[in-house]
């Protein structure tokens, strides 16, 4: 995701944020882009970019505590 991809989904997530919560003129400087230093975009942003970060698990665990959870049966 590019930056101005990213900072348009945080927009859009903050303004949709405010508007749920009834600051319909607030969401609207959000999503026209002047409001870059409100906190709910800035908090959109930091969250993006740890999902961005963080590993997709590919399969469930097979270990949990050194002990296998699926398998072979003894």
């Amino acid at each position: 995701m590019t930056d101005a991809a990213t900072i348009d989904t945080a927009r859009q997530a903050a303004a949709r944020h405010l508007r749920d919560g009834g600051f319909e003129a607030e969401a609207a400087m959000v999503s026209e882009g002047r409001g870059d230093d409100f906190v709910e975009v800035r908090i959109a942003l930091s969250l993006l970019r740890i999902l961005g970060e963080r590993p997709a698990r590919s399969a469930p665990p097979v270990k949990r505590n050194g002990r296998r959870l699926v398998g072979e049966e003894c």
